[in-house]
C-alpha cells in the first residue's frame, strides 16, 4: 500500500513539472554574441603634469557582436557597444571650474590626491575580419582579428579624492574637458572565440588641444575579452 501511494505521488509530481515545462517561456536565440573588453590604458606623449599610472588607467568595454561568415577561414564581425576609459595620475594637477563656470587644467595648492582620474565614456563601433588558420564551423578555434574602431564620446568626467586641513573630500567634475568628439583606431584580438587578448591604437589625439601646453597624447590599450555569453 505504502509502494501505491508513492507511486501516485511521484506520477503527481512528474505531471505538474511537465506542466510547468510546457508553459516555460520560450527563450530568444539572439543571432549574435556578448562581448566583453577589460584593459588598461597606456598615452604616447604623456603630459608632464598629467602622466598616467598602471593601475587605476583602465578600460572596460560592453559590445553586441554579430558574426558574418565568409568561409570557413574567414569571417567579418561588426559590434556596437559602450567603452569606459579611465586615465590616473598621481600628480596635483586636474580640472577644476571657477566661479564664473571656466574649466581649467591646473594644480590645486595645498591639496595631496590620493585619487586623480579622468574618465571619458564612448558609443562605439568596432568591426573586424577574423582569420581561423584551422578552420571553424560556428567561430569556435583559435582565430587573429585584424580590424578598427570608429567612437563617439557621450560623457566626460574627473573623480578626485584628496585630504586636506578640513578633512577628506570627493568630488566629481563633468564637463567635456576638452576631449576630442569622436576618436578611431586600429584592433588586433587573438585567441579563442570566448577568451582571447586583445590592443587598441588610438590614431587621433585624446584632446582637442594639451591639458597643459605642451603635449597632447595618443591612447593605446591592452587587455583580455570574455565573449559568447
Amino acid at each position: 500500500m505504502t509502494r501505491l501511494v508513492g507511486f501516485f505521488l511521484l506520477m503527481i509530481v512528474a505531471s505538474v513539472g511537465i506542466a510547468q515545462e510546457s508553459k516555460r517561456p520560450v527563450q530568444p536565440n539572439f543571432p549574435g554574441d556578448l562581448m566583453i573588453d577589460y584593459g588598461f590604458n597606456f598615452w604616447n606623449n604623456q603630459p608632464d603634469n598629467f602622466p598616467t599610472k598602471f593601475w587605476g588607467s583602465n578600460s572596460i568595454g560592453i559590445y553586441y557582436n554579430k558574426r558574418w561568415e565568409i568561409n570557413s577561414h574567414i569571417s567579418f564581425h561588426s559590434s556596437l557597444g559602450v567603452t569606459i576609459d579611465k586615465y590616473a595620475s598621481d600628480k596635483e594637477y586636474t580640472w577644476s571650474r571657477d566661479d564664473a563656470g571656466v574649466v581649467s587644467f591646473d594644480s590645486l595648492v595645498g591639496v595631496s590626491f590620493s585619487k586623480n582620474k579622468l574618465v571619458g565614456v564612448y558609443a562605439e563601433l568596432p568591426v573586424e575580419f577574423r582569420i581561423h588558420p584551422l578552420g571553424t564551423k560556428d567561430g569556435e578555434g583559435w582565430f587573429i582579428g585584424l580590424g578598427g574602431f570608429l567612437g563617439r564620446r557621450i560623457g566626460a568626467h574627473t573623480k578626485i579624492k584628496y585630504q586636506s586641513v578640513n578633512g577628506e573630500f570627493k568630488e566629481k567634475l563633468y564637463s567635456n574637458l576638452d576631449m576630442v568628439d569622436f576618436r578611431y583606431g586600429l584592433q588586433g584580438r587573438f585567441g579563442f572565440r570566448t577568451v582571447h587578448l586583445y590592443y587598441k591604437y588610438y590614431l587621433n589625439n585624446v584632446f582637442n588641444g594639451s591639458p597643459d601646453g605642451t603635449d597632447n597624447p595618443q591612447a593605446w590599450t591592452i587587455g583580455i575579452n570574455f565573449s559568447g555569453f
